[in-house]
């Protein structure tokens, strides 16, 4: 009996031109073992009822196709139920993409769509909201929400970002308890992770697995600005665990209180201010299908 597959795309996510997608499945996917159907999404949200709605016909799959803010959407509508998520990248960053192997070519990410195989991850809340990859307050945060309004995507529109917002850029005096233990301090972000990758080729928690039941908590120390873009190349050697600046940490239940009021993110997509965070790991609660 063939498997059914829900393909959700977010036509206006990322770089990657979509127009000819419903082509390059048609052609590339094993018709054998699947069958499928296209669904586009429409506006904010969309995804995650368009993956509620394939949830309640008892789909096999859905794919979402689109970047991390995509990913995060329809995962959320599929978090608790026997439907396996499965993701084509086709954003600016893809970072859950990446950490689960997946090829930026949707071609070649399709053929491996036809031999991938299901397995049970953990899944996360921020002050109940849902996020799968990875989550934070400070800095990077504030980078996030500044750019989710701009009408260019990609790398270098980030790191004009990252730049000009560095010229003013002030640590957070935070206080931290994880799994009860105590910690205090002046940090420029507070980085929590399910999975290794930010985005693009940036890896900030090298060791994360899906599958652990734990967060691992990387803290970036006050420092002076230009040493953070120095240590820079570390997340694409995966050392940023060993960095002079960073603190690292694994957890199952995290409390931050954040002096004054901080940006935080939800796998990619910044949000507005706030003081405290409760953020928890939910073990084995999603189906992903991995090559």
């Amino acid at each position: 009996m063939k498997e059914s597959i829900t393909f959700i795309v977010n036509p206006f996510s990322g770089t990657t031109n979509k127009d000819d997608f419903d082509k390059i499945v048609k052609d590339q996917i094993d018709t054998d073992r699947y069958e499928y159907t296209i669904k586009y999404t429409e506006s904010a949200g969309h995804a995650t009822i368009l993956a509620q709605e394939a949830a309640s016909q008892q789909k096999s799959i859905v794919v979402a196709v689109g970047g991390d803010g995509t990913i995060n959407e329809v995962a959320a509508g599929l978090v608790h139920t026997e439907v396996a998520l499965a993701i084509l990248p086709a954003g600016s960053g893809n970072g859950f993409a990446l950490h689960l192997g997946m090829n930026k070519d949707h071609k070649s990410a399709i053929q491996q769509l036809n031999t991938a195989k299901r397995s049970k991850v953990d899944t996360c809340l921020l002050n109940g909201k849902f996020f799968i990859n990875v989550a934070g307050l400070g800095f990077d945060a504030q980078v996030a929400y500044h750019t989710k309004t701009d009408s260019k995507r990609g790398f270098w529109n980030y790191l004009k970002r990252s730049l000009q917002l560095s010229t003013k850029y002030t640590p957070e005096e935070l206080s931290l308890e994880i799994d009860g233990k105590k910690i205090e301090g002046k940090y420029a972000a507070a980085v929590v992770a399910n999975a290794s990758k930010y985005g693009y080729i940036f890896t900030v928690a090298p060791f994360a697995k899906l599958n652990d039941g734990l967060l691992d908590i990387i803290l970036f120390k006050d420092t002076f600005v230009p040493r953070y873009f120095m240590e820079a190349y570390r997340f694409v050697n995966n050392t940023v665990h060993k960095s002079s600046i960073t603190e690292t940490y694994t957890g199952k239940f995290i409390k931050i209180k954040s002096v004054n009021k901080s940006y935080y993110h939800l796998d990619g997509e910044g949000f507005d201010k706030t003081t405290d965070f409760e953020i928890s790991v939910v073990p084995d609660s999603i189906w992903v299908m991995q090559i």
